[in-house]
């Protein structure tokens, strides 16, 4: 997907799993996730992206937020099933919330 073509921006919240290894699960595939994002960016689909936390005193990774261009949701929830954190299995997509988003100028 070229960033030429990419017609909307959608903001991304998605929990990871909650089992007893669901952060070991993410932390696995951290550096396989970061490469993604990065090669993503490059190519214009990520605009930004982030760990959720639990809270700012425990700091433990429970979910991720991306603000992501593509064509449609359809193609959101594709790159999602790609990526190495639901391949991993860190990411629940049954949590996912994909909305569409625009940018406030100011």
């Amino acid at each position: 997907m070229s960033t030429a073509r990419a017609k909307y921006t959608f903001v991304v919240l998605i929990d990871d799993h909650t089992d007893a290894d669901a952060l070991s699960r993410r932390m696995n595939n951290r550096q396989a996730h970061l490469a993604e994002a990065t090669r993503r960016r490059q190519a214009g689909i990520m605009v930004s992206g982030g760990a959720i936390l639990d809270s700012h005193e425990q700091r433990k990774m429970v979910g991720s937020s991306l603000i992501i261009r593509a064509e449609s949701e359809q193609q959101v929830l594709e790159l999602l099933r790609t990526d190495p954190y639901t391949v991993g299995g860190a990411w629940n997509l049954d949590t996912v919330r994909i909305y569409p988003y625009v940018e406030a100028e100011f």
